[in-house]
């Protein structure tokens, strides 16, 4: 079994109420737009892909009150070793996933904040030229070490997504024709409301070409791991996206 992180940006409708009185139509309270991710185990992309839209669609918010529409999906098959500072090894799904369990009822709130986090895009020079973790801790600004969790007995799961290039900017004209394209004979078909700009442009839903699940003392450790992995060949140099561990679908034993 194959394993794929899964992200998509929804549109979430909740309804007024829950039975619309005789002549009425039922109205709705709010619509807000959002990003949900997830770990989907099956045998290959089609069947993630469908698993995480029913997802989506149920577990997801478990009210039955609310709409899903979903308006954007990406989605990478992740790599099958997890990346430690002991080495790789092949990922036992429903172990990580108890594991993950455990990590996240034995964190205090604030640590996933202050002990673990960092934006490693601003530190990535660093990361790259550290031949060991001690040069690494060593290499980071004074005001960015000093925050972080270096005890090599707290850890944490995280998810490192190598990001595709970006895509070419449209020609002159392009938009314009794709919007007329959209729009029905008589030029009245309604179109889809797009998702509100500030989740649109989240990192979670930029195109991805790989996923890797990484186990490490903070995000810069996480990105330095997979720069020792990814050496020599033309992901190094691609840009990534680090996110905790959003748990996970599909698998044969609880997955939290």
């Amino acid at each position: 079994m194959n394993a794929y992180l899964f992200t998509a940006g929804v549109t979430l409708s909740e309804a007024r109420d829950q039975y619309a009185k005789q002549g009425q139509t039922i109205g709705r309270a709010g619509t807000w737009d959002s990003c949900m991710s997830q770990i989907v185990g099956a045998s290959n992309p089609e069947e993630a892909q469908s698993r995480f839209e029913a997802w989506l669609k149920g577990p997801a918010t478990a009210n039955p009150a609310i709409e899903v529409q979903i308006k954007k999906v990406v989605g990478a098959q992740i790599a099958g070793q997890l990346l430690a500072e002991e080495g790789g090894v092949e990922i036992d799904w429903p172990r990580v996933c108890q594991e993950a369990n455990a990590i996240l009822e034995g964190t205090p709130a604030d640590d996933f904040e202050q002990g673990y986090w960092v934006d490693v895009n601003n530190i990535m020079r660093t990361i790259r030229a550290s031949a060991d973790l001690e040069a690494l801790q060593r290499g980071l600004p004074e005001d960015v070490r000093s925050g972080l969790n270096w005890a090599p007995e707290k850890t944490f799961l995280f998810l490192v997504s190598v990001l595709s290039p970006p895509a070419p900017e449209p020609e002159p004209g392009e938009e314009l024709d794709s919007e007329t394209a959209t729009a029905g004979s008589g030029g009245e078909e309604a179109r889809e409301i797009p998702l509100d700009p500030s989740v649109a442009a989240l990192p979670d839903l930029l195109e991805k070409e790989a996923a890797v699940l990484v186990k490490g003392r903070n995000s810069a450790v996480a990105a330095w791991l997979w720069q020792k992995s990814a050496a020599g060949t033309p992901l190094a140099a691609r840009r990534i996206h680090i996110s905790s561990w959003c748990g996970a679908i599909g698998f044969d034993e609880a997955t939290g």
